[in-house]
């Protein structure tokens, strides 16, 4: 019996076309227009859902919230094997970890996309698009969440990450390793995530941004975010968690008023942790009621605060696990 699985798609460069001056529109090919070239129609069922022909950067939580709606009608037949949704690769990180945080499903969700247009010499999109197909329809993949397929790789969505801007070889996830992989239309993986936090989804979301430190960084951008009563906020600390001594006592400020402040690192690996004791150090600003965001990457970390805040979830001390 053939395997059924649903294709969800959303637009982005796996779903473009080159325009009169050479350049590429997101969005412009349906489904049927790629799943054609993927040679699957002998070994699987798919059920074709076109749900936005947009660019990913042009996303909303709007966008997101019908997409996870999508996916829990789509789960709601027991005959599908899993879903896998198109998506251009600027945001797709993101879209991914969302759904992530607010699906809960034995059954895989698989995110993907592309580098190249489907009409390039050397195109990923169709490659691509079947090994996320055959992922999506393998009984191995229960349990895994939602991940990204990409270059035969497949990769949790709490980790992986744009790794480069145009080389087929677009995602990855540094100190952290794949899942599994596709290797000859099989598909093998060795490990799955051992944790599962779910959120609801919320018809609004509080604003919360993002803000880096850097060598001689100052309060500007943060003193203007205390000024819109910011609801939540995620700070880019140095190393450890370090931030400059400009920038210490708008947070404190921010903390005081209620906004939730949590710290991450540039760095590509390892956590925050409060190591070290001198003012704008990590534990000092612990000290003023900042959260410790462990090891998380910061867009990753505002989707969670994000719908923390939403679904009045205070177990802020989940950011370090």
């Amino acid at each position: 019996m053939k395997k059924k699985v649903a294709l969800i798609t959303t637009g982005g460069t796996i779903a473009s076309k080159r325009n009169d001056k050479n350049k590429l529109e997101s969005g412009k090919l349906d489904g049927n227009a790629i799943l054609s070239m993927c040679q699957l129609e002998n070994e699987m069922n798919i059920e074709l859902i076109d749900l936005y022909q947009i660019p990913s950067m042009h996303m909303t939580f709007e966008n997101l919230n019908l997409l996870n709606r999508t996916i829990h009608r789509v789960f709601e037949d027991p005959s599908v094997s899993g879903v896998v949704v198109t998506h251009g690769t600027d945001s797709l990180e993101e879209t991914a970890y969302f759904l992530e945080l607010t699906v809960n499903d034995e059954r895989p969700i698989i995110i993907t996309g592309s580098q190249k247009s489907p009409e390039d010499i050397g195109t990923d999109v169709y490659s691509n698009l079947r090994n996320s197909l055959l992922v999506a329809s393998s009984d191995q993949a229960k349990n895994i969440g939602t991940c990204v397929v990409f270059n035969e790789k497949i990769i949790h969505s709490k980790y992986v990450k744009k790794v480069h801007s145009s080389s087929i070889n677009g995602f990855g996830a540094i100190g952290y390793g794949m899942l599994g992989f596709i290797d000859n239309d099989e598909v093998v993986i060795y490990q799955k995530p051992t944790n599962k936090e779910v959120y609801e989804i919320q018809e609004t979301y509080p604003n919360v941004e993002i803000v880096l430190a850097y060598l001689g960084a100052s309060s500007i951008i943060l003193d203007a975010l205390y000024d819109a009563k910011i609801e939540g906020l995620i700070l880019v600390g140095a190393g450890r968690g370090q931030i400059t001594p400009r920038m210490t006592n708008t947070i404190e400020k921010l903390c005081q008023n209620g906004t939730k402040v949590v710290l991450t690192t540039s760095t590509e690996e390892g956590r925050v942790f409060p190591t070290y004791d001198y003012y704008s150090s990590a534990n000092n600003l612990k000290d003023q009621g900042v959260i410790m965001g462990g090891d998380f990457e910061p867009k990753k970390a505002r989707l969670k605060l994000l719908l923390m805040l939403a679904n009045a979830n205070t177990d802020f001390d989940s950011f370090m696990h």
